[in-house]
């Protein structure tokens, strides 16, 4: 038996919802943006616009997705509050309050009743953000998600230390079947233009779900970034294992904007990535995490570092992280 899955991540860029009571949906738009806003004191990840919030909504609604992946969510009492008055509480969220120094964290929202059964774990490892491992069981074999959120191009020497120890520490979790990986990779993995530090995971038997429907390199593009120039690259991806059959994918994307003003009315700098992905319900197998892939010699790491930051591809900051 073949099982569709509807699958989405989603950096959602700095998305707080702390409210002091249980408000219903006509209530809370009903506030003052003064008292809306006074009920998070932060001044790092102060509470998200209503109107972006709505937006994130309606997507997700939309596309009717059976998994969503979020990046930059700001604890388990944000993600609730936005299932329970934006999505109906039509799913179950899942987040662990661990690693992020920011405050901001990866979670998962799964269809309520879509699954006999759903287990959520963070993993552990020197990640920069929560790495939040979901285990969905099927009618018969089961299906392993990973979401991710890897160090961002910010900090000493672009961050590429820490992408380095995220990528090896992932490719000893991750197993080479019935697995997805989604998230916000922070950097460039289309073949043939990716940056070495995510060399050892594309060497893993995982397919990018545009790669897999033929979008072509130069139209992928999930980030929206505006310095000297505007500069859009693909930095969230959605990998399946390449014994599942990816039978759509896209980006969720509407009026591209021309400068940073026009961007900051999105609900995010990020978009949307989406799939859906055909599972066959089989007994499972024992299967145990590959070792990270040896790659061939090559000069040494601290040369190409070098190497790397008087040369490599732009792929322009997202938000800090």
């Amino acid at each position: 038996m073949t099982l569709s899955l509807r699958l989405a991540s989603f950096n959602a860029e700095n998305f707080s919802l702390l409210l002091d009571r249980d408000y219903t949906r006509g209530e809370l738009d009903a506030l003052a943006e003064e008292d809306y806003l006074a009920m998070n004191a932060s001044i790092y990840n102060p509470n998200k616009a209503r109107s972006k919030i709505a937006e994130i909504g309606r997507m997700i609604l939309e596309g009717d997705y059976d998994v969503v992946g979020l990046c930059e969510v700001g604890g388990r009492e944000s993600l609730g509050a936005f299932n329970r008055l934006y999505l109906h509480d039509a799913y179950e969220t899942f987040l662990h309050e661990e690693n992020s120094k920011r405050g901001i964290f990866v979670g998962a929202l799964v269809k309520r009743g879509r699954f006999p059964r759903v287990k959520a774990a963070n993993m552990p490892g020197a990640f920069a953000r929560n790495l939040l491992k979901l285990s969905v069981g099927l009618d018969r074999g089961g299906l392993e998600i990973f979401v991710v959120h890897l160090k961002s191009q910010f900090g000493q020497n672009h961050g590429i230390e820490h992408r380095i120890k995220e990528v090896q520490r992932l490719c000893s979790l991750v197993r080479p079947r019935k697995c997805i990986v989604m998230g916000d990779f922070n950097g460039i993995l289309i073949r043939g233009e990716a940056q070495f530090e995510y060399e050892p995971f594309l060497a893993l038997p995982f397919r990018d779900v545009l790669e897999a429907v033929g979008v072509p390199p130069e139209q992928r593009r999930t980030h929206y970034h505006f310095g000297p120039e505007p500069h859009f690259a693909q930095l969230d991806y959605i990998f399946c294992s390449q014994d599942l059959k990816v039978l759509d994918a896209g980006v969720v994307e509407g009026e591209i904007p021309l400068n940073r003003s026009q961007r900051d009315h999105l609900p995010s700098d990020h978009l949307m990535i989406r799939a859906t992905v055909a599972v066959e319900e089989a007994a499972e197998l024992p299967v145990q995490p590959p070792s990270p892939p040896e790659l061939p010699e090559r000069p040494s790491w601290w040369d190409r570092l070098k190497g790397v930051l008087g040369g490599r591809r732009k792929t322009g900051p997202e938000s800090p992280g």
